[in-house]
C-alpha cells in the first residue's frame, strides 16, 4: 500500500510549533524544518497550478495539432492522452475517480469534445456545459485528447472513455449527448461507426451536436496537400516540401474528413485522392450538424467559398457531390448560423440556443 495520505489528510509537518506528539520520544521537526516543509508544500502547489493551467496546455495543444503523432510515437510527456479532464486534472475512470470529480452528478451527460488546436477550456467561454446543467439537468463531461492523431485513433480512445465512463458513473444512466466542434464532431462519429455493436453506451445516447465539423473535409488541408505535392518535383521548393509534410497525420485526416481505419490504412499520407467509406449516420440517435458562415446567406458566394473560415458550409452540413449517401444531414438537423465564424462557434449564443432546443425536445423512446 502506498504510503503517500489521502488529499487533506496530515502530513509531518502540519502541526503548529510547539505541538507534541504522544511517546515524544521521536524527533520533533525545528520551526525551521516545519517552514521549509510549508515552504515546499507551497511551491509544489504553484507547479500544479502551472501544470494545469490554460497557458501551458494551450502551447502543448498547439504543439500536438502539428507534431502529436510524433510525440506520441516518442512516448513524450507533452502529448495529450484521450480522457476526461476536470478544471484542467486528469479524472480518473473508476467508480472512486467520478464520484469525486462529479458529486452532484445527475442521469444526463452531455459530453463536450474540442477541435484541433484547442484543449477542454475552449468550452469555457461559451459556458454552453454549465448552461445545460442549468437549463436540461445534464452534467457537462470534457475530454481532451491530441490531436494530431488519426482520427479514428481518437474514435477508438473515446470509444473505450465513454464505455468506462458509463459503467462507473455515480449514478445510473439514463442518456448521453456528444457535442463536437469541429475535428471533435468526427471523432464523435468515427467512435459511433468503430464502437463494438454491444458496446453499452451506445444506447444511452440519444444525440449528437456537430459545430462546424468538416465531415465532407477541409479545402484548407487540401491545398496545402497539393502546394506540398508540386513543391516536391521542383529542386528548390523541396525544403518547402519537406516543412509542409511535417503536419501530424490528425490535420491530413481532415483532408477529406476520414474517419476510418480503413480510409488510410495502407495508403502514403500525401495521397490527394478521396478515399470514403459509406458509412452511415447512426441509426436510432438524433444528429444535428450546426452550420456557422462569415456571409448573409448559405446560398451566397462568400458562404460557398469560405464558410465559417475554416470549413465550408456544404462540409459542415454532410451535404455535396463527394459527400457519402448515408452520412448526408437531412434538412431539418441542419442549423444555419450567418455571421458566426468557426472559432465563435463554441461561445455563440445563437449557437447555444441551437443546442438547447435539440437537446430540450423530446426524445422517442
Amino acid at each position: 500500500m502506498s504510503d503517500t495520505p489521502e488529499p487533506g489528510a496530515e502530513e509531518p509537518g502540519d502541526e503548529e510549533p510547539g505541538a507534541e506528539e504522544p511517546g515524544g520520544d521521536e524527533h520533533e521537526p525545528t520551526r525551521v524544518e516545519q517552514a521549509l516543509t510549508r515552504g515546499v508544500r507551497r511551491v509544489a502547489g504553484v507547479a500544479d497550478d502551472l501544470v494545469h493551467h490554460p497557458a501551458p496546455n494551450g502551447a502543448r495543444a498547439f504543439v500536438n495539432a502539428f507534431v502529436g503523432d510524433r510525440l506520441h510515437g516518442s512516448g513524450s510527456p507533452l502529448s495529450h492522452t484521450m480522457g476526461v479532464r476536470r478544471r484542467g486534472r486528469s479524472v480518473p475512470l473508476t467508480g472512486a475517480g467520478l464520484a469525486d470529480a462529479y458529486p452532484d452528478a445527475t442521469g444526463d451527460i452531455v459530453v463536450l469534445v474540442h477541435g484541433m488546436l484547442l484543449t477542454e477550456t475552449a468550452w469555457v467561454a461559451g459556458g454552453y456545459g454549465p448552461r445545460l446543467r442549468d437549463d436540461l439537468g445534464f452534467t457537462p463531461v470534457t475530454v481532451r485528447y491530441n490531436t494530431g492523431l488519426r482520427i479514428s485513433a481518437n474514435g477508438h480512445d473515446l470509444d473505450r472513455v465513454l464505455t468506462a465512463l458509463s459503467a462507473h458513473w455515480p449514478v445510473p444512466v439514463r442518456r448521453i449527448a456528444l457535442i463536437g466542434h469541429s475535428m471533435g464532431g468526427l471523432v464523435i462519429h468515427s467512435a459511433l461507426a468503430q464502437a463494438d455493436v454491444e458496446a453499452d453506451w451506445i444506447p444511452l445516447v440519444s444525440d449528437t451536436v456537430t459545430l462546424g465539423s468538416p465531415h465532407l473535409g477541409a479545402p484548407l488541408e487540401r491545398g496545402v496537400n497539393h502546394v506540398a505535392r508540386a513543391a516536391d518535383t521542383l529542386r528548390h521548393a523541396r525544403p518547402v516540401a519537406r516543412l509542409l509534410r511535417v503536419r501530424s497525420v490528425g490535420i491530413q485526416d481532415l483532408r477529406h474528413g476520414n474517419i476510418l481505419d480503413e480510409e488510410w490504412d495502407g495508403f502514403e499520407p500525401g495521397d490527394h485522392r478521396r478515399r470514403r467509406v459509406d458509412v452511415p449516420l447512426h441509426p436510432g440517435i438524433r444528429h444535428l450538424a450546426v452550420v456557422g458562415l462569415l456571409g448573409k446567406r448559405i446560398d451566397g458566394r462568400v458562404a460557398q467559398l469560405f464558410g465559417d473560415g475554416i470549413v465550408t458550409a456544404s462540409s459542415a452540413r454532410g451535404s455535396g457531390r463527394h459527400s457519402p449517401e448515408r452520412r448526408r444531414f437531412p434538412a431539418e438537423d441542419v442549423v444555419v448560423l450567418p455571421g458566426v465564424s468557426h472559432l465563435a462557434l463554441v461561445h455563440d449564443q445563437s449557437v447555444y440556443a441551437a443546442i438547447r432546443e435539440r437537446l430540450g425536445a423530446r426524445v422517442d423512446p
